[in-house]
């Protein structure tokens, strides 16, 4: 139009005209001058695709980009034919609905183009005819069943989808997404209902562990209808006491609905000491005297409804976490019994005698008394008891569930301590203790080779870990020199310098040869956080899908250091993401005997508290919730200093 070429034909950046921003206080415009925008947009543009912004910017005197930002937030511009058949073909060929809005980004963001996508498709006059409406046979279901439990253990789920493609051409992969998030058991969503859970437990008192057999009774995979007889079908049509966790949520809910319906003064949470003091200043016999809930109002600052509403959740608490310690006692009592009459322990016998599941009296049990001692020795360390031990933990622990190492000691009916260390050996982790570096040292000093120095001390050790770990062992005792100020300013040039040019760990190694540090751990914290820091590789950590990473890493199918080097990041922020994802396993709230249980370790200990080893044997509560909560404590002052972490 005429407008346009106008607008076309003026000299902005010459002109004396400066443009002004329209923002309001609410961060939007107002309504004349979105009125005003839209007015021009409709008339003069067919498609938000053909705007050319600088000259809407021109028009409203406003800088381009903030039209932009406005017009594409306020208009709703829909997706036609050939749009709608674009995006079909790219998400048919597998691409994410990132990559797609790469072609369409005239559109706000990709959130905005799915949905202008499915409001298309919904349309009833919509030409979407050519989508497989057709219904999934029993053939195809089965034959995808196959491929899933053929490729589930070490297929990426995205190559799953890909390889049942090429199995059944003709379905399109939205379809096929659809069906594998039934049949694929996701841990944190794989629960079944209550009433498919009781035709389970009907299921498998009928055929017993068929899980083929019962998999496609259920139209679901085996390895599903297993997990969930393993983690609920024992406990179906059974009514057991709140766990202490569950009592403590319940608690902090009541409480939040109490005040806000009973206590005007709207205080915090209560606290331990405000507790104690309404125990003191009211008798539970005579909770019905107007005269003490009025002294405790005013002391404590809180209304008579309030309090009262406390105490009685304060009494319920107590009921259930007694009801928790007489499931304990009845366990241990049964097991102590048993050994005092045979000498040896039936689970399923205490199963039975106590009315609770098999992996229940192994969890509860804790009648210790007796139990073997197990230390790796070389000549004679069992490989069947090992197997043992890692069958039974993969039976009924499987990942990510977390382990409870008391239900193992009481399977093996051997130390905790000794399962623990074990089973970290049989996975590769070896702990080093000063008694390990001195039996290294001395085996060494009696002319060994490193191979049979690694054989002495574990069954998984490679002798490239030992000798690692005795030359880091030894540099260490050396004094370093602080770093100086120039070297930290050289340590950011060299990383600017080399930062995508080549991998992060050889960057490791030439900023410490340009830098001359000798030691191969000297400095490496400065060094991994200016890298952190940089922008490319910031952009790199924030692409990371850490879900699925956290997934491949616990079923196995890579490690930490490994996800690092291919995905070119430092290891120590790999390393935080995913522990900070393992977390999420376990309940953020701690209870009385779980915080008695930190205090009575981190006091006991003479040197650095192990938390990985604690964090095993609390069995709820992972390594960095530890850390954590051992730092509160030491700032409320329960404990009277805090330890090193």
């Amino acid at each position: 139009t005429l407008l346009i070429e106008c607008l076309d034909l003026f000299d902005a950046p010459n002109s004396t005209i400066q443009p002004h921003s329209l923002i309001d206080t609410y961060g939007g415009w107002s309504k004349p001058d979105v009125e005003k925008l839209k007015l021009f947009m409709t008339t003069n543009y067919a498609d938000c695709s053909t705007i050319d912004w600088r000259l809407v910017g021109i028009y409203m005197n406003v800088d381009a980009l903030e039209c932009q930002r406005i017009g594409l937030g306020t208009f709703n511009y829909p997706i036609n034919e050939v749009g709608y058949r674009r995006i079909r073909e790219f998400r048919d060929s597998g691409l994410s609905w990132k990559d797609v809005y790469q072609h369409f980004m005239q559109y706000p963001n990709e959130k905005s183009l799915q949905n202008r996508y499915y409001q298309f498709k919904a349309k009833p006059n919509g030409k979407t005819t050519e989508r497989l409406t057709t219904q999934w046979t029993d053939v195809e279901r089965e034959r995808m069943k196959d491929l899933i439990e053929q490729h589930i253990e070490s297929t990426a789920r995205s190559e799953l989808v890909d390889i049942i493609k090429r199995e059944l051409p003709n379905r399109l992969l939205s379809d096929i997404r659809l069906l594998c998030r039934q049949y694929v058991h996701k841990p944190n969503a794989g629960r079944m209902s209550l009433d498919r859970l009781t035709r389970l437990r009907e299921l498998v008192g009928e055929y017993g562990e068929d899980w083929d057999h019962i998999g496609k009774v259920l139209d679901v995979l085996p390895s599903m209808a297993r997990y969930n007889w393993i983690t609920y079908g024992g406990n179906v049509g059974k009514r057991f006491a709140l766990s202490s966790d569950e009592t403590r949520k319940l608690q902090h809910l009541v409480g939040s609905a109490s005040r806000r319906r009973g206590d005007t003064h709207l205080k915090s949470s209560w606290t331990s000491t405000e507790d104690e003091t309404l125990l003191k200043m009211v008798d539970v016999s005579m909770a019905g005297t107007a005269a003490k809930w009025e002294q405790a109002s005013k002391a404590l600052g809180r209304s008579v409804i309030a309090c009262k509403q406390r105490l009685s959740v304060i009494n319920r608490g107590r009921k259930c976490e007694q009801v928790e310690y007489d499931r304990e006692s009845i366990v241990t009592s049964e097991v102590q019994r048993q050994l005092e009459s045979s000498g040896t322990v039936d689970w399923s016998k205490v199963s039975q005698a106590t009315e609770l599941g098999l992996r229940e009296c192994l969890e509860l049990s804790q009648y210790d008394d007796g139990k073997a001692r197990w230390q790796y020795d070389p000549d004679s360390f069992s490989q069947d008891m090992a197997d043992r031990m890692t069958d039974f933990i993969k039976e009924h622990y499987p990942v990510p569930v977390p382990v409870i190492y008391r239900a193992v000691s009481n399977f093996m009916w051997v130390d905790m301590e000794d399962c623990i260390r074990i089973h970290d050996m049989l996975q590769g982790k070896f702990k080093w203790t000063e008694a390990d570096y001195e039996r290294a040292t001395a085996l060494r000093a009696k002319g060994l080779t490193w191979k049979e120095v690694a054989r002495h001390l574990s069954p998984t050790i490679s002798l490239h870990s030992v000798y690692s770990a005795l030359e880091i062992r030894s540099s260490s005792k050396k004094v370093r020199e602080p770093i100086s100020a120039d070297e930290l300013d050289e340590v950011s040039r060299l990383v600017d310098e080399y930062a995508g040019k080549y991998p992060v760990i050889e960057i490791f190694d030439k900023i410490r040869k340009q830098l001359h540090l000798s030691n191969r751990r000297s400095y490496s914290s400065i060094i991994s956080s200016r890298i952190t820091a940089h922008p490319h590789y910031q952009a790199k950590l924030r692409a990371i899908d850490y879900n699925d990473l956290a997934n491949r890493i616990a079923t196995g199918q890579t490690t930490t250091k490994l996800a690092a080097i291919e995905l070119d990041v430092p290891l120590s922020v790999l390393t935080f993401k995913v522990m900070d994802l393992k977390d999420k396993l376990y309940s953020s709230t701690w209870t009385e005997k779980e915080t008695h249980k930190l205090v009575n370790y981190v006091q006991g200990c003479d040197l650095k508290p192990d938390f990985d080893y604690f964090s095993k044997v609390l069995g709820t509560k992972s390594t960095n919730q530890c850390k954590r909560k051992t730092y509160h404590l030491w700032h409320k002052g329960v404990l009277p200093h805090i330890p090193p972490i």
